[in-house]
């Protein structure tokens, strides 16, 4: 008896939080795993199917990507097969931190072939990974900025990114959210060989200098040297056969097609003129 007294008491002492979290979901799978990784943390949770009326108390639900839209609640996490569930559990409670929605948020972006990407508010990581191509992190930005509807952002962006740093800024015309660059050297050159995303932390949480996207892109050049070594690189891949030119080069250096698809039209353009020639 005592001992059970003891043990309810060391769990209550590990629950902070007087709001619930919420699995909305028909997934039986899913709230077990779900509800043992928020015990263990302390949570309070609530437990409803789709279609129930979800209490005032509950400020943050989880539910799934099939169920979501049937899901009636302004702060959902939905849960995907793209990460383990324990990402999504982290990002719940931290919303539930913040008491929903965070209203502030800053992201950090330290450019690359694979870009650190990371989402803070009040100190906290929302969320944070490496993305697949420069380009993704329009799509990104826009995700989080519909996912959280924050009053503000303020995305930081480091400044040694080339022309990674051309692409990121390109993905992102058309959004209207306050644009920063930093000044990476003293942020990231110790850890640029650990981790983007921990460099990306960093360019988040120092002051930047505030930009115009449109005027940014306009002062940028790609530099002469980076289109050679993508003409170096296509004959390299293409065992010698061919050198792809500086416009195919430029469409590359700008996101625009792969080196592959730039040697692949070189090597048909070259054979069209190989076979003009006999034929003449």
């Amino acid at each position: 008896m005592l001992h059970v007294l003891r043990r309810s008491q060391r769990r209550r002492k590990r629950a902070p939080y007087g709001r619930r979290l919420g699995i909305i979901t028909a997934d039986f799978s899913l709230y077990y795993k779900a509800h043992r990784l928020l015990s263990e943390r302390g949570v309070l949770v609530y437990h409803g199917l789709p279609q129930d009326p979800i209490p005032p108390d509950v400020c943050v639900v989880i539910t799934t990507e099939r169920e979501a839209n049937e899901v009636d609640h302004p702060v959902k996490v939905v849960v995907r097969d793209d990460a383990p569930l324990e990402k999504y559990i982290e990002m719940a409670i931290a919303l539930l931190d913040s008491g929903g929605n965070p209203e502030h948020i800053v992201i950090g972006i330290d450019p690359g072939e694979y870009p650190g990407f990371v989402v803070l508010s009040n100190g906290r990581i929302l969320n944070a990974k490496n993305l697949k191509r420069p380009e993704d992190v329009g799509s990104e930005v826009r995700f989080f900025l519909k996912k959280y509807s924050p009053k503000t952002c303020v995305i930081k962006i480091g400044n040694l990114g080339g022309i990674y740093l051309y692409r990121i800024l390109r993905s992102l015309l058309g959004i209207d959210v306050k644009v920063e660059i930093v000044n990476e050297y003293s942020t990231s050159f110790k850890l640029r060989k650990t981790s983007d995303i921990l460099a990306a932390i960093r360019i988040a949480m120092r002051q930047g200098r505030e930009i115009s996207i449109d005027e940014e892109l306009n002062k940028m050049k790609i530099p002469e040297g980076v289109l050679r070594d993508i003409q170096r690189k296509s004959r390299l891949r293409s065992n010698g056969r061919v050198t792809i030119s500086k416009e195919l080069a430029l469409r590359v250096a700008l996101g625009e097609m792969s080196i592959e698809d730039a040697i692949e039209i070189t090597l048909k353009k070259t054979l069209r003129n190989s076979s003009c020639m006999k034929t003449h």
